[in-house]
């Protein structure tokens, strides 16, 4: 096989790596530069080469054999390291005990009609339409990671947090942590109607805050961990990725915005970004996502069922760190 076969087969990661074992069997001082990883065999390097086919993911083989099933999937607008469509992002199911903790009479209570002062001051705005994803390690006793949901131990730890960071570097920021499953069960909505609520959430946000530049939709995805982690500087780190609704009006300036995030992680923080996804009109509220109402609209999926509370946090800091720069060397000069 010629060198320059391997040049548009897989992604680049990929490609460098298996070529570097299928030499390595022949010259084993190659050995020395190929990553840790579980034992490879030869049938699966060339398999996976040669059909972009992974035995561990049957995705891999029905996306390539099932006519119209790609376009149900998430795609790849810019890879980070490792990706490639074998580990694409997994959406949360429904957690196990939707609709079951709460009364059948207990009801929603409309607050009462009360004009809010405008404050005016507030820069960015954290929410989480799937409010109670959780993470395996926060929740002692439980293996399943469908079952990772929890309604005080969830993606609010992570939305709290990345909103002190961003303060700390002089962004005044709002977080919402309002149980959106509590109040589709009070509605009596479905689950996919999670959006919807949020919705609300953020137009409440944004006509009391005039000024909201910054808006994210924290997640966390269910892929596992040897998908979701990362090694930077020798401690361990959960990896996060940008998703762009592809039915948004404001498409191309979310894109543009999830990408110099990217970019500045990948300069900083190399292997902690996965990427920026597209999800298609199919799934996720026809592929919008709430993102048509403002240019600076992420959701933002960070770590996996499986990453504990020390590899998250170190995630956020570092999403905190090239946020508050792109504020602080872009947003604001644009404004100004």
């Amino acid at each position: 096989m010629k060198i320059n076969f391997f040049s548009f087969i897989g992604n680049e990661a990929n490609r460098t790596e298996s070529y570097l074992y299928i030499m390595s069997l022949e010259n084993r001082s190659l050995q020395s530069v190929l990553p840790e990883r579980a034992e490879k065999s030869l049938g699966k390097v060339a398999l996976e080469l040669l059909t972009n086919i992974n035995l561990s993911d049957m995705k891999s083989f029905l996306i390539s054999e099932i006519p119209g099933l790609d376009a149900t999937s998430p795609k790849i607008l810019i890879a980070g390291e490792g990706t490639d469509f074998t580990n694409l992002p997994i959406e949360s199911p429904p957690p196990p005990d939707f609709g079951l903790n709460e009364g059948p009479n207990d009801k929603e209570e409309k607050p009462q009609e009360v004009k809010k002062p405008e404050t005016n001051d507030y820069t960015a705005f954290i929410y989480h339409s799937h409010t109670r994803e959780s993470f395996l390690p926060l929740l002692p006793g439980v293996n399943d990671p469908d079952s990772a949901s929890s309604k005080d131990k969830n993606v609010t730890l992570l939305g709290t947090r990345l909103g002190q960071k961003l303060e700390e570097n002089g962004i005044k920021t709002l977080v919402d942590t309002t149980d959106i499953q509590d109040k589709l069960v009070k509605r009596n909505m479905n689950y996919y109607q999670s959006y919807a609520v949020s919705r609300e959430i953020v137009v409440e946000a944004m006509n009391q805050n005039k000024k909201l530049q910054l808006i994210f939709d924290i997640h966390r995805d269910s892929q596992r961990k040897h998908v979701t982690t990362t090694t930077i500087n020798g401690l361990p780190y959960a990896k996060l990725y940008f998703v762009i609704g592809k039915g948004n009006s404001n498409y191309r300036k979310n894109l543009q915005f999830a990408e110099k995030l990217h970019n500045s992680l990948k300069n900083r923080y190399p292997s902690l970004s996965r990427g920026v996804f597209e999800k298609p009109k199919t799934i996720g509220t026809n592929g919008v996502y709430n993102q048509d109402l403002a240019e600076n609209v992420l959701v933002i999926e960070i770590g996996g069922v499986d990453n504990n509370l020390d590899e998250l946090n170190r995630s956020v800091d570092a999403l905190g760190e090239v946020i508050s720069d792109y504020y602080w060397g872009e947003a604001v000069e644009v404004n100004k």
